[in-house]
């Protein structure tokens, strides 16, 4: 068997698993910043909501004690 026809190699296979890792980190790096932001608006919504509706439900149920002198 001449050095050509030997097979596929430990070199070989980590050349190509090297290539795939870089190209899909390349392709992955956008959707990971758009997701990080979409994380970050969602969790300042739901911070404001909880804090308009818990200030809603403070007033509706808030006991009114009116003092009268006579």
């Amino acid at each position: 068997m001449s050095s050509e026809t030997e097979g596929i190699t430990r070199d070989d296979l980590e050349a190509k698993l090297r290539e795939a890792a870089d190209a899909l980190n390349a392709a992955s790096a956008p959707a990971r910043r758009t997701a990080w932001r979409a994380s970050v608006l969602s969790a300042a919504l739901l911070v404001v909501a909880s804090y308009f509706l818990g200030r809603r439900r403070g007033r509706l149920s808030r006991t009114f004690v009116e003092l009268r002198r006579y």
